[in-house]
């Protein structure tokens, strides 16, 4: 592996791992802003900002267990989107116009997870895990077509 590449890796993985914290920093205070997690009436709070705290814990899973982790990050890209469309979409009053702003509005509370998945998949991309007494094993450029 090149050495370019490398860095690549490492500093994907390093803005990531600097984002996660953050998010998860910030999922953590907003769960506990009104006391503790008893004090929460609506599910929908939950899920919105439970990927949030989630957010470190699979990067570290992800980055030094397993690259299936990373999925798991997929997954819960959607669910601040869907929580803060749901919570809003019933008292919406407006056109269609008014409805494409919305849901831009509420894509935005996903951004700052989608970065981070995009990011730990680019990143973990240059390794494999081998299970051995090396860990891990950088991949080798290969030129061959396909066949």
């Amino acid at each position: 592996m090149t050495t370019s590449r490398k860095y690549l890796c490492f500093g994907s993985l390093a803005v990531a791992g600097l984002l996660s914290a953050l998010l998860s920093f910030v999922g953590l205070f907003a769960l506990t802003w009104g006391g503790t997690l008893d004090a929460i009436k609506s599910p929908s709070i939950l899920i919105f900002f439970l990927p949030y705290l989630l957010a470190f814990p699979l990067f570290a899973f992800a980055v030094g267990v397993s690259r299936l982790a990373s999925l798991a990050l997929w997954i819960v890209v959607p669910l601040p989107w869907l929580s803060a469309f749901l919570a809003a979409a019933l008292e919406f009053k407006g056109g269609p116009l008014e409805f494409v702003r919305f849901l831009g509005v509420c894509s935005g509370m996903a951004l700052p997870l989608l970065l981070l998945a995009a990011l730990v998949q680019f990143g973990t991309h240059f390794y494999e895990f081998t299970y051995d007494r090396h860990w891990v094993r950088w991949k080798e450029a290969s030129h061959e077509p396909a066949a």
